[in-house]
């Protein structure tokens, strides 16, 4: 048998198992979310004629630039203040940077980090806010949280050298020999200074349930 015979039949038996695999093997699609590098390069890297003119020119007491939660937040402190002529800009379609919030096959999901952990005792402006925002309350004397907006603390876990390890910060043990006497002095410098601001009640952590709370109470 010639070999360009074998070939044709190595390939002429083959091409039923090929259709199975192409028929079976799973179909993935998808794409970016969040906020647009094609905004963000068209604004850095501006060709001729790329950027339309003003179709409008508008003057404004204060100009905030960015729709982020600080953006927000200034913006909220500054009406507040009585200042009506206040105008904030973003890159994107929609306010909150990242505290914006997705849906996947209708299921919410945050697409940056948004938590916020429940205030303790010296937090009273955060604490105001929540209440103005209708996510606190005192009943009875007690503080009430509204239970659709409380979230488990984020369970973190990282990859390293082929295994998955739980926690946000890289175990000693597993990390390589060169780097374990750094890391560990790192740990326990960190240690001691979240005790030292801890020691400030202005300053003092707050470990509590933590909150996912949407962008549409922001605005």
């Amino acid at each position: 048998m010639s070999t360009t015979r074998r070939a044709l039949l190595a390939a002429a038996l083959s091409a039923p198992l090929a259709g199975c695999l192409r028929d079976t093997a799973p179909r993935w699609s998808g794409d970016w979310v969040g906020a647009s590098h094609e905004r963000g390069h068209r604004l850095r890297e501006p060709k001729s004629g790329t950027l339309p003119a003003p179709a409008l020119h508008h003057r404004a007491g204060v100009l905030v630039v960015g729709a982020g939660v600080a953006g927000l937040a200034c913006a909220r402190e500054l009406s507040r203040a009585g200042v009506d002529d206040v105008q904030v800009f973003d890159l994107e379609d929609s306010a909150g940077g990242n505290s914006r919030g997705h849906r996947i096959a209708g299921m919410a999901c945050p697409l940056g980090a948004h938590y916020l952990p429940a205030p303790g005792e010296q937090a009273r402006e955060v604490a105001a806010l929540l209440d103005e925002l209708g996510l606190r309350r005192v009943q009875h004397g007690r503080v009430v949280y509204d239970e659709r907006h409380l979230c488990h603390s984020p369970q973190e876990r990282l990859y390293i050298a082929g295994q998955w390890h739980e926690g946000l910060l890289p175990p000693i043990e597993a990390l390589p020999d060169g780097e374990r006497e750094a890391t560990s002095t790192q740990y326990r410098r960190f240690a001691a200074l979240v005790r030292e601001a801890a020691r400030a009640p202005a300053f003092a952590p707050a470990f509590a349930p933590a909150f996912a709370i949407p962008t549409s109470h922001a605005r």
